[in-house]
């Protein structure tokens, strides 16, 4: 299951915003829950943090964009 949409445009968002989804992700992927192993719980953190970052510019564009 993802939290993240795949359709999202890259935009640049800011420094706490991005800590914000990723503590999104993984309170949304709880540990320990007994529904799924925590191998099957990571592979899932992993792909959605992914996903995630797929949404976002590189740090390269944050840094010619002087945002970063």
């Amino acid at each position: 299951m993802s939290i993240v949409s795949e359709n999202v445009k890259k935009h640049f968002v800011g420094h706490k915003t991005i800590g914000f989804v990723v503590e999104g992700i993984l309170e949304g992927n709880p540990l320990n829950d007994g529904r799924q192993s925590n191998r099957e719980t990571l592979d899932d953190i992993i792909h959605d943090l992914t996903k995630f970052r797929n949404t976002l510019p590189t740090v390269e564009e944050y840094t010619e964009e002087g945002r970063l």
